[in-house]
């Protein structure tokens, strides 16, 4: 097998400081192929692109990109000249067809005055790009394949065996805001044990989550915050995190709206 291509660092740093829309407007992404290197260690994988465009859901086509890349290091799995290349060259149709709205708004921005299907000005084209084709300055979370990489690779259970190793995964996908907003880009995103541990009572307890999960998520991320003022929650189990949520089952079931959770009458 060939060895998987990446950018040159100082390629990457080119593209993202001098972002040009129309280069991202066709049916491939135009780059300069002067500026790929080889990356020793690290094969490409057969047939990556297709299993991804033809996956059921952005669940299934994260578990294969996860999949064709878990032995990657932490090392590459946080670089920035892997996951652009990525977005650019090896896996641009399914960015492409995921992200499409490069060129209109995809939703009403009331307080803009911006309708759906508007064209987007030159500044958000440029900022579309970066939060997809780029490294989102919001975060790993935020960023398209990056993303989908790290949110199987950060709740995987291999001791669970082939056939539930990927149950916590699934339900981090259930939503997206709670994987890419508010769950998913704080602390507690990056946190193995802190996800394991919500993720589980979450599995456990869908009653608690069948509506008004945001503002749960609100009083979720904001309760282990306070937590960690005074408690070190990298060094905690994840039994720790999901017998804290058992405790306040009853409080979390009652949160319906965000006065709930926000201003001067909000559940802490």
């Amino acid at each position: 097998m060939e060895l998987q291509r990446i950018f040159t660092p100082e390629y990457v740093n080119q593209l993202v400081n001098d972002i040009n829309p129309d280069n991202y407007k066709g049916d491939i992404a135009i780059y300069n192929a002067n500026e790929v290197r080889r990356l020793k260690g690290v094969e490409k994988p057969d047939g990556l692109l297709e299993k991804m465009l033809n996956a059921a859901d952005e669940y299934e086509a994260a578990i294969h990109l996860y999949e064709a890349y878990k032995s990657i290091s932490p090392v590459v799995a946080a670089s920035r000249s892997f996951w652009i290349y990525l977005t650019h060259v090896d896996l641009f149709k399914y960015v492409k067809r995921e992200w499409p709205y490069l060129e209109i708004y995809e939703v009403d921005h009331k307080f803009r005055k911006q309708k759906r299907g508007d064209k987007r000005s030159e500044t958000d084209m440029k900022k579309y790009i970066l939060d997809h084709w780029m490294i989102s300055p919001n975060g790993l979370m935020r960023t398209s394949l990056m993303n989908l990489w790290w949110s199987v690779y950060l709740t995987v259970d291999e001791s669970l065996g082939d056939d539930h190793k990927y149950d916590l995964t699934k339900v981090f996908f259930s939503n997206n805001g709670m994987r890419t907003r508010r769950l998913g880009t704080g602390h507690l995103g990056r946190n193995k044990e802190a996800l394991k541990g919500i993720l589980t009572f979450m599995k456990d307890n869908p009653d608690v989550f069948e509506s008004g999960l945001e503002n749960r998520m609100i009083w979720i991320t904001r309760h282990f915050n306070l937590i960690g003022g005074t408690k070190p929650l990298a060094n905690l189990p994840y039994t720790f995190f999901k017998r804290e949520l058992e405790k306040n089952r009853d409080l979390l079931k009652g949160i319906s709206k965000r006065e709930d959770v926000m201003g001067p009458n909000a559940i802490i």
